[in-house]
């Protein structure tokens, strides 16, 4: 006779159903999609912000998408102690336990150091890290009593990466609640309370920008990097919170930025000094579609056409506003020194942390892979982020090397070992490359341009004609 066992795990869609959760400053923007987030899985949200204009707004449109019901709100100033506990005490009363707190809250004020006023420094310090510590010395003891919580705490990229542009005092904050964090996580490794750091990079579509931040006070690297949406990190709360992750990043690729910036900090400030202010409008929502990445986390790169297809249409590159605008500014000499230096080392430790999942170009819609050939002299592995275009079966890319007079190394390596490999899309596709010369050549080009015009000032600057191979998959055949 066979034995069912009867599995008595709870399903992941379950894991916050009926939960007691409090999210700080989760009225607007980040906040609100968390709140959203939690109430969608079944939670019952308490929401603390000191705005009543928030708040009114966020009623109506929750109570329009049918949750309402779910989300109770606070009025209360996080930096007033007193009134933080006491709206801790009232939450844990009503719902006779508290299994959420999202440490949410911050005061905006970007502004150099010249410029901040002491009171708002503090008052930056004061809402996103000393009010971070009383909530969770708050909470600590009632979930231990309860015998399990969770605790997520908002830290920010700009916490760790530290360059010109964000503001001084709002990066102290960030880098506090970052460190406290993995402190405290250390701390209670093997307890039943889980804590866990999220860390975005740039978040569009919010009144941080919006209102707080305008795009001349962003470094230039800025408008080449993915922008997030609020309901991509709340998505990627919720999942670190199903799965018990202790350290979340937004966009998926940060923690290679990271990695990147501890090695070479003096690259990353000169890559922030470099072209002046930002051009992108980040206040404008961003509308891109949430996919999963390799963890689950919401990674929103979509290209408009599937990147391990050859022959696919190369979708909608330098169709919208902001490719266009990438275009542009292509060409232009600082662009190429920037590249150089920092762009190109970056993307292409990007690429190879998420296995070509994620580039900052193809995230803003211009075909990337990372093209990985075999030193001339070294021997070794050299790989290469690269613009590409589809072409008879296989990926098109040229020797532009930023219009500059020598032929880039990695198309001499190409000459010597055609054979080479291109990741992209989670795949790495082994190639044979092939220099493409007459007709086809001339067929290429004009690819390159109607997708990529500045191309043309590359080559015309270069002063030589602009090696082009098509690189063709082994396992695949040639189609015309």
């Amino acid at each position: 006779m066979a034995i069912v066992k009867k599995n008595t795990q709870r399903s992941h869609t379950d894991t916050l159903k009926g939960k007691v959760c409090l999210v700080t400053g989760g009225a607007q923007g980040i906040g609100l999609a968390i709140t959203r987030a939690l109430a969608q899985q079944g939670a019952h949200v308490h929401v603390a912000d000191i705005s009543a204009p928030h708040i009114a707004s966020a009623t109506v449109g929750l109570d329009a998408a049918g949750l309402g019901a779910r989300v109770s709100f606070h009025q209360v100033d996080v930096t007033d102690r007193a009134a933080y506990e006491q709206c801790i005490t009232a939450v844990h009363e009503a719902g006779g336990r508290l299994d959420v707190l999202v440490n949410n809250a911050a005061f905006i004020k970007w502004a150099a150091v010249a410029e901040m006023s002491v009171e708002d420094t503090q008052l930056i310090m004061r809402t996103g890290y000393d009010a971070t510590v009383v909530g969770i010395n708050a909470v600590l003891p009632l979930m231990r009593a309860a015998g399990g919580g969770a605790i997520v705490n908002m830290g920010s990229a700009a916490g760790v990466v530290f360059v010109k542009g964000p503001a001084a005092a709002y990066a102290a904050s960030k880098a506090a609640v970052n460190a406290y964090t993995q402190v405290l996580a250390g701390e209670l490794t093997g307890s039943p309370v889980h804590v866990m750091l999220v860390r975005p990079g740039t978040v569009g579509g919010t009144e941080f920008f919006g209102r707080h931040v305008s795009s001349h006070l962003m470094p230039r690297i800025a408008d080449f990097l993915p922008v997030s949406t609020p309901e991509q990190v709340a998505a990627a709360v919720i999942n670190g919170l199903i799965h018990r992750r202790e350290t979340v990043d937004v966009p998926g690729y940060l923690p290679a930025v990271y990695r990147a910036y501890a090695m070479t900090p003096g690259i990353f400030r000169t890559l922030a000094s470099l072209g002046g202010p930002a051009r992108r409008d980040f206040g404008r929502p961003t509308h891109r579609p949430a996919t999963r990445g390799p963890q689950g986390v919401a990674a929103g790169t979509d290209t408009g056409a599937d990147p391990r297809r050859p022959g696919a249409r190369a979708g909608a590159a330098g169709h919208g506003p902001i490719e266009r605008a990438v275009h542009r500014v292509g060409a232009a000499r600082w662009v190429g020194a920037l590249a150089r230096a920092a762009l190109v080392p970056l993307d292409t430790a990007i690429q190879q942390k998420s296995t070509g999942r994620f580039s900052a170009g193809r995230s803003l819609k211009v075909p990337a892979l990372l093209l990985t050939t075999t030193g001339a002299r070294t021997g070794r592995p050299r790989p290469t982020p690269l613009f590409h275009v589809e072409h008879a079966g296989g990926y098109a890319v040229v020797g532009s090397n930023f219009g500059q007079a020598h032929h880039p190394a990695w198309t001499a390596n190409l000459l010597k070992t055609p054979d080479a490999t291109v990741t992209l899309a989670g795949q790495k596709i082994p190639v044979t490359a092939r220099l493409v010369e007459g007709r086809e050549r001339e067929e290429i080009w004009n690819k390159i341009l109607t997708i990529s015009p500045g191309y043309q000032a590359y080559n015309d600057r270069s002063g030589r004609d602009l090696r082009i191979f098509h690189l063709q998959p082994t396992h695949s055949t040639p189609t015309q």
